[in-house]
């Protein structure tokens, strides 16, 4: 992820970028295609055919890309009220889709060929005119997806870049293999062209995994978990931060809940007016559109000594566990220890082992835990 403490791109410039690359892409794949089909008929090829049909799958996918845009870029409605954002990760699916199909057909075909025994293909100039320029196009199209990507984190220029990166190696083969039977008479056509089925395959299998993950609500990156934390610690008054909880609606809309730690006696409208703060800070620098709520951190020595005895305790009996929210009250006659365990996600410990834990060391304080995986 590029630098999130540069001033965000908002989203309309996002959609108008990934539009204008879709558009790029669109017509060069359309003119590819033309070329390379009409190449990969006239020296009977099925490496060469295989490959213009995976432009055409390309073609396709800025056709998909560009709608994809135009749709996440509708404002949000009664029924949409975080906006239409995620249509972005839909067109990337449908992309990854669309190439594995095409994937599929031609690895039959090549398959097929490779039973039918050697064939007598026609290689003239052209053929190494049209797959030299292909490759040199396809190199446009990655730099041209991957500089669009960067800028705006959206998924189908992800997919697109890595789409064209792997193009480039799939004409060098075609290429390759029209270079062999003129030089040689070995007719590898055949087993090209179902090496650039598979390598097709095997790189929409691992962008559709890609696609799929945002919409099933995969882990943010640490990278902007880190600088959210970083900014909102730098706020005057904030003793702590944790629990950042991250919602993607599209890259160029995000939400965030985290908890800040102040001072248990800091006034209410003061903590008020540093909430408010820090949220319009993070949005402003980071584009994140950030809920904060408040948690007051007891500073009396008692409690603090108190809250240390029970980290250490906890550091010496359970491995990878930490704790926050941690507070230390006086309620019915009785001392309550109130905190949330963070616990690993492969671990089975639970709540109630660590409150018999704690309660075996110490037995005149009540011990109320809840549990946040990480």
């Amino acid at each position: 992820m590029e630098n999130v403490t540069k001033t965000p791109m908002t989203e309309n410039d996002a959609y108008l970028r990934g539009i204008r690359a879709g558009v790029f892409g669109l017509v060069s794949n359309a003119l590819l295609f033309a070329a390379k089909l009409t190449t990969g008929l006239l020296i009977h090829s099925i490496a060469v055919v295989a490959d213009a049909f995976n432009n055409l799958s390309d073609g396709a996918s800025g056709a998909v890309t560009i709608a994809g845009y135009k749709l996440a870029s509708r404002p949000a409605d009664r029924e949409h009220p975080f906006g239409h954002a995620r249509f972005e990760y839909i067109a990337a699916l449908t992309v990854t889709i669309v190439m594995f199909m095409i994937g599929a057909i031609f690895l039959k075909e090549s398959i097929e060929g490779i039973l039918a025994g050697p064939s007598a293909p026609e290689i003239g100039v052209y053929a190494y005119v049209v797959l030299g320029v292909s490759i040199l196009v396809k190199g446009a199209q990655a730099v041209v997806y991957g500089l669009s990507y960067k800028r705006t984190r959206s998924l189908p220029m992800k997919a697109a870049a890595t789409d064209s990166l792997g193009d480039m190696i799939v004409t060098s083969g075609a290429l390759l293999s029209a270079v062999l039977w003129q030089t040689t008479g070995v007719d590898l056509d055949g087993w090209f062209g179902a090496a650039i089925s598979l390598f097709i395959l095997f790189t929409a299998v691992r962008l559709m995994k890609e696609g799929v993950s945002p919409l099933l609500g995969a882990a943010p990156s640490e990278e902007l978990v880190g600088a959210i934390k970083g900014k909102v610690a730098s706020f005057r008054g904030v003793l702590g931060v944790h629990d950042v909880v991250i919602h993607s609606y599209g890259a160029a809309r995000v939400y965030a809940v985290i908890d800040v730690e102040i001072a248990a006696d800091t006034p209410l409208t003061v903590a008020h007016a540093l909430a408010d703060k820090i949220e319009r800070e993070v949005s402003r620098d980071l584009g994140v559109r950030l809920v904060v709520h408040v948690d007051p951190r007891t500073t009396e020595k008692a409690a603090s000594e108190r809250a240390a005895w029970v980290r250490a305790r906890l550091a010496e009996r359970f491995e990878g566990v930490s704790t926050h929210d941690l507070r230390v009250v006086e309620e019915d006659g009785r001392v309550r220890v109130y905190f949330d365990a963070e616990i690993p996600y492969e671990s089975d410990l639970t709540a109630e082992e660590i409150v018999s834990a704690l309660t075996a060391a110490d037995p005149t304080c009540e011990y109320v835990v809840g549990v946040d995986r990480k």
